[in-house]
Order: C-alpha cells, then sequence, then structure tokens
C-alpha cells in the first residue's frame, strides 16, 4: 500500500490527483490533505511515514518551498503546479517530477511510472539518483517556454482576441477571470483561475500581487506604502494593493 500526501489548496485540483489516481488500479491510501505552508510545516515535522508526495506550490498563506527550507523532506515529490519557474527549486528538494497544470491523465501515468520506477531500484545510489535527476532538471530549465501573444476571448456572437501587451492588470471574482485593457474595458477570459492564465503568460511582466489579481508592470503609474506590510499600486484609475504574504515578492521582481 503506498502512502500518500496530497499538498493542494484548490479542491478541484485535488479530487482531479484523486480521480487519476483511482484510475491507476494501484493499492494506495491518502493520509492526509494538505492546504496551507503552515500545515505542512507542522505536519511533516512529525516525521510521518510517506511514500509519495503530491505538491501544489502556490498554497493559500504562501509558499510551499517556505516549509521544505525548514524540514527534511525524505520523501519523492511530485509537483502539480500552474507555476513553470520553479523547477530549480524542486530539483534542490526531493522533487521527482514536475507536472504543469492543466496536465492530462498521460502526464500523470509518466510521473507515476517513474516513481514506481525509482522505488523499485532501491539499489540506486544518492549520486547516480541525483545525477539522474539533475539531468532530467537540466533539459527542463533550457526549453524556454512560449508565452502567448493574444487571448481568444468568446462572446455571445464572437471570438476575437486580446493582445496580451494590451491587458493593464487581471482580476478573478469568485472564480469569473476578467482582463482590464489599456481603455479600461473589462473583458470576461474564458480560464477559470488565475493559476491557469499565469501559465500563458510571461512572469517577467505580469505579476500576481494577491490572490485575485495579476498585474503588468509596464502599466504601474505609481507605488506607495499602503501598511506597514503592503504596497498600493497605481494602475489607470485602479488601487490595487499586495498581500502581505506578496509584498517582499513584489518589491523583489519590480526592483524596489
Amino acid at each position: 500500500m503506498i502512502k500518500v500526501v496530497l499538498i493542494e489548496d484548490e479542491a478541484p485540483a485535488r479530487k482531479k490527483l484523486k480521480s487519476f489516481l483511482n484510475k491507476l488500479g494501484e493499492p494506495y491510501e491518502i493520509i492526509k490533505e494538505i492546504e496551507t505552508v503552515s500545515e505542512t510545516l507542522s505536519y511533516f515535522k512529525t516525521v510521518p511515514e510517506v511514500d509519495l508526495v503530491f505538491s501544489d506550490i502556490e498554497l493559500r498563506d504562501g509558499n510551499v518551498f517556505e516549509a521544505y527550507e525548514k524540514i527534511t523532506m525524505n520523501f519523492p515529490i511530485i509537483f502539480a503546479t500552474a507555476y513553470n519557474d520553479f523547477w530549480m527549486n524542486a530539483f534542490e528538494t526531493s522533487g521527482i517530477e514536475y507536472l504543469l497544470k492543466p496536465f492530462s491523465y498521460d502526464r500523470f501515468v509518466k510521473a507515476w511510472n517513474k516513481y514506481i520506477s525509482l522505488k523499485n531500484k532501491m539499489s540506486t545510489t544518492n549520486k547516480q539518483l541525483y545525477t539522474i535527476l539533475d539531468d532530467y532538471y537540466q533539459r527542463k530549465l533550457e526549453s524556454k517556454p512560449i508565452y502567448k501573444d493574444y487571448i481568444p476571448i468568446k462572446s455571445n456572437s464572437e471570438i476575437y482576441f486580446l493582445k496580451v501587451n494590451d491587458i493593464t492588470f487581471i482580476q478573478s471574482d469568485y472564480g469569473v477571470i476578467f482582463a482590464y485593457d489599456t481603455a479600461n474595458k473589462k473583458h470576461l477570459l474564458n480560464q477559470t483561475s488565475l493559476k491557469e492564465i499565469q501559465e500563458i503568460l510571461n512572469p517577467e511582466v505580469f505579476f500576481k500581487i494577491n490572490r485575485s489579481e495579476l498585474i503588468n508592470k509596464f502599466y504601474i503609474e505609481k507605488i506607495s506604502r499602503y501598511t506597514k506590510n503592503t504596497v498600493a499600486i497605481q494602475i489607470k484609475s485602479h488601487n490595487l494593493k499586495t498581500s502581505q504574504n506578496n509584498t517582499a515578492a513584489f518589491n523583489s521582481w519590480i526592483g524596489l
């Protein structure tokens, strides 16, 4: 029986992982479901008996690597995330695979088979294993992602294309995603989460300042202190605010 831990803050994503696990037909048991960084840190400090971890990266209270940096992870981790810029972080922990959302069942099976293969080769030395993983992630790092120039948008009567360079910021409102353009026009996007839209946007241009908003740095007009741990960002007629968890990362990203 393979003991599995799910670290994922979105219920639909956990449901998808469970569905794929069931489809495998392999004997497994989900011994813990975790939604936050703090709970991750607390749980693994107990040194539980775990065979495999499926882990998202951006959780509701921060980045999961904040926990992994403070604890020893002696379990293989399959990362399942919408973010494509944490390959090296994954390798520096116990990562053996990196699934980019939205991933297919076939892609999931390949990740699972890699775990089974490593599990069955227990005689492999740590040095050999790290060489294999290093080569794998190096190939991934060398493959440059391709970001979208246009986003197709369906209206009642047509499909039109919104230029990514014209988007000033993107906002999530209870699972409905809107993009605002340079004319301050609001566009309803087909994506259902910010993670999904982030996957197709250049992270050097767009940044998630809080749980519900992505901004385009080229349209920032003014940045000012809002509270001790947050800043206010002026874009057109909109005054947006960073979350406490994202402020430091935003300041670094923007070069403050």
